[in-house]
């Protein structure tokens, strides 16, 4: 299993484009093959950062995720926006268990 995690950090004045683009890429995410989990979450600490969390069963479907369309079109809304700060990291996960 592959895992990202990470968060965007926006100015305020961009927050509500930012909330825009980040549902619509998690709504058709959420359709791809392989996808186990992807979501955006607001950080409680800061509203204007979003946190992000996906869950991939191999990395060839996380590779067919960013050849899809509404990837570049995520990647270019929020290039247009500047994000003040990007941090997001990959995790290739062996093995999983409850707590």
């Amino acid at each position: 299993m592959i895992v990202i995690s990470g968060c965007f950090r926006f100015a305020p004045e961009h927050r509500a484009a930012a909330l825009a683009a980040a549902l619509a890429m998690a709504a058709e995410t959420r359709k791809e093959d392989g996808c186990i989990t992807y979501g955006f979450f607001a950080d409680v600490e800061d509203e204007n950062t979003f946190r992000i969390f996906e869950e991939w069963q191999s990395q060839t479907y996380l590779e067919a995720h960013f050849q899809t369309p509404h990837i570049a079109q995520f990647r270019e809304t929020v290039a247009g926006l500047g994000p003040l700060d990007r941090d997001i990291s990959r995790y290739v996960v062996d093995e999983v268990t409850k707590l």
